[in-house]
């Protein structure tokens, strides 16, 4: 395994535990399975809520900034790069399951699709 490649992994299994400890900490932040046809995942006080998400296959997720400056939203797996305004959203239809990262520069999510 390439040096680079490692440090992704260790990078994200980082992430991912960083998720967990806040979540355990504010369980609020944690979300349960989605029961409509859209999720919403918020950008506000810099992070996104919630943190980590369970949703179906076939779930359109919509990220909304409640951030007064722009926000850059990437997730290299699924919809690559999108700028959100102020008091914007923006939307994506997840068909395949996996386990998909996104992030801002200051912070990251987790979305898992079954």
């Amino acid at each position: 395994m390439a040096r680079n490649e490692k440090l992704f992994w260790y990078s994200l299994l980082s992430s991912f535990i960083v998720i967990l400890i806040i979540g355990f900490a504010n369980p609020a932040v944690f979300a349960q399975t989605q029961e409509s046809p859209d999720y919403i995942i918020k950008i506000k006080s810099f992070g996104f809520v919630p943190t980590f998400a369970v949703v179906n296959s076939g779930t359109t997720v919509v990220w909304v900034n409640e951030n007064g400056m722009m926000e850059i939203v990437t997730a290299p797996d699924s919809f690559g790069t999108r700028e959100i305004g102020p008091g914007m959203n923006f939307s994506f239809l997840f068909r395949e399951p996996g386990v998909y990262e996104y992030r801002t520069s200051y912070a990251t999510g987790i979305l898992v699709v079954d």
